[in-house]
């Protein structure tokens, strides 16, 4: 069963639960209670509720990716960063690096913003930093 839909998959395809070997072999209260002449209507019926069983299990995914939102929103600090703002961003880690190698270059200047969170950086000398950098990847320089 998926936590985010309540349903398993087989239910989604089928329109109910399977049987597993073991309810076959052992009397079970599901097998003890089937009637074969009802069992077709029965299977009809849930076949045909199958749609609403799709659409309610829509609905509680929906509102699971929501709540995983709202708690994933409410612990990110919105940044926004300016043209002018001195900025650190993140090293790239290659082979040669280790772990005493520092997590952050810069300072770097803030040149302009691209688009949404991706800035273009320049030294502090003015030459431009090569590629587009993601906001994830910088933190304020406090001098």
């Amino acid at each position: 069963m998926h936590l985010s839909t309540g349903e398993t998959p087989f239910k989604f395809v089928y329109g109910t639960d399977p049987m597993i070997p073991v309810e076959v072999m052992e009397p079970t209260l599901r097998m003890e209670t089937l009637e074969e002449d009802n069992n077709t209507n029965e299977r009809r019926v849930d076949l045909d509720l199958l749609p609403e069983v799709r659409e309610a299990a829509h609905v509680r995914e929906f509102a699971c990716k929501l709540r995983a939102k709202k708690k994933y929103n409410s612990r990110v600090v919105p940044r926004k960063l300016k043209e002018g703002d001195l900025v650190l961003r993140r090293t790239i880690r290659d082979a040669s690096s280790n772990k005493l190698t520092p997590n952050w270059d810069g300072p770097f200047r803030v040149r302009e913003e691209v688009g949404r969170g991706a800035l273009k950086l320049e030294e502090l000398g003015g030459r431009q930093v090569p590629r587009t950098w993601n906001l994830a990847n910088l933190r304020f320089y406090y001098s």
